[in-house]
């Protein structure tokens, strides 16, 4: 589940079921270029990263991913839950009205199968549609199901293209 912030970045809860239990993962910031030329420069940070694996809250150096880095744990589990702050990855929409934005949001746990499933979610009052850009029909990649304020990817992403490119207004600053 993602949320937009009146600053554009997100706050995001990721939950990751493995095939098999494990005592370590890796995290990664983001590859956007799936997203889009406009992204391609992009450079997503996740900053206040907390980590549980099952009921094991783990530390995350600095409590930041802005590259590659693998994390263990004592006991292997299936269940890893993630909450974080994920940054640069929003454009001010232009043209458009004032204050529409997108952003391309993909996980931050790396090194899972491919082809695992990943469902994506966006919630938030400001948010008004999701696209799948490595859907191959045009007319597959408005993917979004539901209403505001909440939203999903109709269906199932494989893990190598979990990308998506939310369209939200940010909200205004109070």
């Amino acid at each position: 589940m993602a949320s937009p912030l009146s600053n554009g970045s997100f706050d995001i809860a990721e939950m990751v079921l493995l095939p098999t239990a494990t005592s370590s993962i890796r995290l990664s910031p983001p590859q956007l270029t799936l997203a889009g030329s406009r992204f391609a420069k992009s450079k997503p940070v996740a900053y206040q990263v907390q980590l549980s694996a099952g009921d094991q809250p783990v530390i995350v150096p600095g409590g930041r991913v802005s590259r590659g880095m693998d994390i263990a744990w004592l006991e292997p589990v299936k269940q890893i839950e993630l909450r974080y702050n994920l940054k640069g990855i929003s454009m001010r929409s232009i043209p458009s009205r004032a204050g529409r934005a997108i952003a391309a949001i993909s996980p931050l746990v790396a090194g899972v199968p491919k082809g695992m499933p990943v469902v994506m979610m966006v919630g938030g009052s400001t948010v008004l549609n999701i696209q799948c850009p490595v859907r191959r029909r045009v007319s597959e990649q408005a993917c979004s199901i539901g209403r505001p304020p909440e939203l999903r990817v109709k269906g199932t992403l494989p893990w190598r293209g979990a990308v998506i490119v939310v369209q939200f207004d940010l909200p205004r600053p109070q």
